[in-house]
């Protein structure tokens, strides 16, 4: 598997998978009217966790589990590229046993301690199989992922004593607010019991959203954006409006997508949308195509018209800072803010 070896993983399988931190009862309960999961854990005043603790994990169906941790995770999986980098950035480098697929590159402050942790997906498979016999307690990243045709669904899992934990951010069709982030934060903080330093990465990323929120002009004209990715120049891809953390994402920066559902489209579509402003998506697996998209799309005759290419309010943002779920979206929200305010948001 390149680089990243599986042979760890799967010589784990011979063993017995024991996991002393989880509860072995599962409970599957209607989805919660709120966003953000609370947990029953109690802190001291230095902030240590006194567990057990409990969170809510949920899947892409919605159904929701109580997850019950007797003491932080020692063998953590996570399924995707921004609870990875969570982990790392908290200094838990020593729990993660496994990691999914990169989508874009990792940033280079974390760049050395990922390579060190064997890969269990490539270009998108991994075997729920190889996840079970693998020894792991925890199992952290989207939703989408807890099916068993991927990493496994939450009850099977549980079944072999593994716990889960869904990102907030990535629950499906439901209103997505961005504070649930900041929340993943906090609650993964607290079940890893390294709360000092959640709380403070916790605490910037509220400050950095609060500074956003409080600029961003909200009695001016709302504006119109086109999110694409994997340009070529005849069909491509939008992401649309139906994507409700980008949807958010948007709202909270007084625009909206011209795309309702997202798919393929083509230059007609964007003619007949004229967006203001278009942010193109990079990602690993579209590389050989991203390296000139911008400069393509900005001299593409046909799109002279289009107010986001008359006037060159393009913005290239990588997949995981949009799509990700995890910290990195306020990096993004940022970027955005000063691509669609520079008069406001100045460097």
């Amino acid at each position: 598997m390149n680089k990243k070896s599986l042979l760890l993983l799967t010589s784990l399988a011979l063993s017995a998978v024991v996991f002393v931190g989880c509860s072995n009862k599962t409970e599957n309960v209607d989805s919660p009217s709120k966003q953000e999961q609370t947990s029953t854990s109690t802190t001291t005043s230095t902030n240590k966790t006194t567990y057990p603790i409990t969170f809510d994990a949920f899947d892409s169906e919605g159904n929701v589990y109580k997850q019950t941790f007797n003491e932080a995770p020692k063998k953590v999986i996570t399924n995707n590229q921004t609870s990875t980098e969570l982990l790392l950035t908290l200094g838990l480098k020593d729990s993660i046993i496994g990691t999914g697929d990169l989508d874009t590159p990792m940033l280079e402050n974390l760049k050395a301690d990922y390579e060190s942790i064997p890969a269990i997906a490539n270009k998108g498979d991994v075997a729920k199989e190889v996840v079970v016999g693998s020894g792991a307690d925890l199992v952290i990243g989207r939703s989408a992922s807890f099916k068993d045709d991927r990493y496994g669904s939450i009850p099977s899992l549980n079944e072999v004593g593994i716990n889960t934990y869904a990102q907030l951010a990535s629950k499906m069709n439901a209103h997505i607010s961005l504070d649930t982030i900041i929340q993943d934060v906090r609650n993964v903080g607290t079940m890893f019991d390294v709360q000092d330093k959640a709380n403070k990465l916790a605490d910037s990323l509220q400050n950095s959203f609060d500074n956003i929120k409080s600029k961003v002009p909200t009695t001016s004209e709302r504006k119109k954006v086109m999110l694409i990715v994997n340009y070529n120049g005849e069909s491509f891809t939008a992401y649309g409006a139906n994507a409700s953390l980008q949807k958010e994402m948007l709202n909270v920066l007084n625009s909206d997508n011209v795309i309702e559902k997202g798919g393929s489209i083509s230059l007609e579509n964007i003619i007949s949308s004229n967006p203001d402003h278009i942010v193109y998506v990079t990602a690993n697996k579209n590389a050989s195509v991203d390296v000139d998209a911008l400069d393509r799309l900005l001299a593409e005759p046909t799109l002279q018209s289009v107010e986001a290419i008359k006037n060159k309010n393009i913005v290239s943002v990588e997949y995981t800072e949009l799509m990700g779920y995890g910290y990195r979206t306020f990096n993004c929200l940022e970027k955005l803010a000063k691509d669609f305010y520079p008069e406001i948001f100045k460097n």
